[in-house]
């Protein structure tokens, strides 16, 4: 798919919207920014910030921003990282079984793209109702959803395949049997839903997306690691020391968290680490601010 080339100061499309509207544009706010060397003045303050599960958030130019098939150094580090990662932990043979959960941010199905090689079942949860329509756009395959053909093409690289990357697509159409409201908002986020219990749950970018705080991130972790099998695996992959993100021309709010954070959760949720890997950010923006991506594979081994 032909895409428009980008602003060099930004990486949004030169037609798009923002570049429209210099006010908002990413690229013009870090002029300014840097014009008035301080950093408060690149967008709005954090009482302003957006919630991930506001109108104004958009999973798709969310997706196109950072992991898009015409980004380099961000897909590299966003998408195709996490990729990686998955397909060295799941041929290993550590992890396996047949069902796995997976709930990561915005319109994002890509780790579905491995997972469907390893597991027979795949839940998907999504806290968002305008990610989950665009998930399942996706699903259908209906005409204007989300283009993620080169995650699966990434995914046949990894597999040693030089094509195939449609058939790896259905695969994780067919791989995926639920997608399922995760609603924060309850003290059962499933509401009436009951879901099997699960041999590994992936989670990517999502908890510092949707909790305000550290007891909120311990409590949703909780919650979600209750669908976890004792003996299954939790794996995470988070940005660290991150308080926000550009969607559009609108800035949303994210959990600053570290490593520390992450350790402590999964441990008061019944796991064991079994192993952690940090790799430094490559990827300066000034659409967003995480310091580095981290990596956690956990193993659940009781009930709280």
């Amino acid at each position: 798919m032909h895409r428009p080339k980008e602003c060099i100061s930004c990486m949004y499309p030169a037609s798009c919207a923002n570049c429209l509207l210099p006010e908002y544009h990413p690229g013009f706010q870090a002029r300014v920014s840097i014009a008035a060397n301080s950093k408060e003045n690149l967008t709005m303050s954090c009482a302003d910030h957006k919630d991930y599960h506001n109108e104004e958030f958009d999973p798709c130019c969310l997706f196109d921003t950072y992991v898009g098939d015409d980004k380099t150094i961000s897909k590299k580090e966003l998408l195709e990282g996490p990729l990686r990662f998955l397909y060295k932990l799941f041929s290993s043979g550590s992890v396996k079984g047949e069902t796995l959960i997976n709930i990561s941010i915005g319109a994002d199905v890509s780790k579905n793209f491995v997972a469907a090689d390893f597991f027979k079942n795949i839940i998907l949860l999504e806290s968002s109702d305008c990610c989950m329509k665009a998930i399942e756009s996706w699903i259908r395959n209906e005409p204007g959803a989300e283009d993620q053909s080169h995650a699966a093409e990434f995914v046949c690289s990894l597999i040693g395949q030089s094509t195939g990357y449609k058939e790896q697509e259905e695969k994780a159409r067919r791989a995926i049997k639920q997608v399922v409201k995760w609603d924060i908002t309850k003290e059962n986020p499933l509401g009436a839903v009951v879901l099997p219990q699960a041999d590994c749950i992936v989670i990517v970018y999502h908890l510092e997306a949707i909790c305000k705080d550290n007891d909120m991130y311990i409590n949703v972790l909780k919650k979600l690691l209750s669908h976890l099998k004792i003996g299954g695996h939790l794996v995470m992959m988070a940005g660290i020391n991150m308080s926000y993100y550009m969607v559009g021309q609108y800035k949303f709010a994210a959990l600053n968290h570290n490593e520390e954070l992450m350790q402590k959760a999964v441990t008061e949720a019944g796991c064991t680490v079994v192993s952690t890997e940090t790799h430094r950010g490559k990827f300066k923006s000034p659409l967003i601010d995480y310091e580095s991506v981290a990596y956690f594979v956990c193993r659940k081994d009781r009930v709280v």
